[in-house]
């Protein structure tokens, strides 16, 4: 900590740090307000402003103009009810010390798999869709399998070396639209198919979720089924209902 801190301000940093421990919060969980911080510490409002922007400088928290502070950092944020940039998978890798690696492993332009995702995806059931498959990992150590599914008539191309940066940035770059909404379904299940075992260094068997999601841009079309496979263990559900990325 700076010597320019003054113990108020370090008296403001301290008590927003547990917070964040305490209630296990994680990256784009909201915070409390810098008024009601204040009245919580009885500290002035100007002395909880300098205390946020010094977090804010070692990328503790962020801060979005009309919504308020959030854990994490993020060089762009979309909030009012949106994703935000930097994904809970990005967070949980730093947070145990290695960084999110997103691999391509196929892939190609299908019929739509089933009638219900031609449904999910308000399309005609003979339309086609681009179906990739990606590899979530941590640094070399595999925490999730994702089959995801785009409307081939939404998007007529589709640089696939994009999802190994940012899946949502670049659907949002596309579409000039943000990423806001999502449905999604979970099951436990013990895995059997080898290419999961393979890909995700599990033994047959052992327990992983399936999540099923249906994922919306804000007018409120939907344009992405994604199915992934979750060990569990390593990735933390709570963290995936929010933005992965």
């Amino acid at each position: 900590m700076s010597d320019n801190v003054t113990e108020k301000q370090k008296e403001v940093i301290d008590f927003i740090l547990n917070k964040i421990n305490e209630d296990g919060l994680t990256s784009g969980d909201k915070l409390d307000t810098e008024i009601a911080i204040s009245k919580a510490l009885s500290i002035t409002r100007a002395t909880v402003r300098e205390a946020t922007r010094i977090l804010i400088e070692q990328s503790k928290i962020y801060r979005v103009k009309g919504s308020g502070i959030y854990v994490g950092s993020t060089a762009y944020s979309n909030h009012a009810g949106k994703f935000h940039a930097l994904s809970p998978f990005d967070y949980q890798a730093q947070k145990s010390g290695h960084k999110g690696i997103r691999k391509v492993i196929s892939a190609s332009i299908t019929k739509v798999p089933s009638t219900a995702m031609a449904q999910e995806l308000r399309i005609k059931s003979t339309d086609q869709v681009y179906k990739i498959l990606r590899l979530m990992s941590f640094d070399d150590i595999p925490v999730s399998l994702e089959y995801i599914h785009f409307p081939v008539n939404m998007f007529s191309t589709m640089e696939f070396n994009q999802l190994e940066i940012s899946k949502y940035s670049y659907i949002e770059s596309l579409t000039g639209k943000g990423v806001q909404r999502r449905a999604q379904n979970v099951r436990a299940f013990n895995v059997s198919d080898e290419d999961q075992i393979r890909l995700l260094n599990v033994a047959p068997h052992d327990a992983l979720m399936e999540l099923h999601e249906v994922v919306y841009l804000d007018d409120g079309t939907p344009f992405e089924v994604n199915i992934a496979i979750v060990n569990t263990n390593i990735l933390h559900l709570r963290q995936i209902a929010d933005r992965r990325d």
